[in-house]
């Protein structure tokens, strides 16, 4: 149920970066998020303090990367339903 928490702040990240208007400001921001978003969802789940913490990170970091990629696929979509 912990992983599910990397992909829902990856969505709301991928969401937020998908309205950017310049496509350098977007390119800029989306790497720092996901990485951020990452090691925040590691930090949360209490795996940092671990031997396996850069493991945990880098899983998590994938997750996010992957609710990002849906973040941004959702987010035109949602954009051009609001009245």
């Amino acid at each position: 149920m912990h992983e599910l928490l990397g992909i829902v702040l990856g969505v709301a990240i991928g969401s937020g970066v998908a309205t950017l208007r310049p496509r350098w400001l977007r390119a800029a921001a989306l790497l720092p998020a996901v990485l951020a978003a990452g090691v925040l969802t590691s930090a949360i789940n209490g795996e940092l303090g671990s031997g396996l913490a850069g493991v945990f990170v880098a899983v998590d970091t994938v997750l996010a990367a992957l609710g990002v990629a849906l973040g941004v696929a959702l987010a035109p979509r949602l954009v051009s339903r609001r009245i």
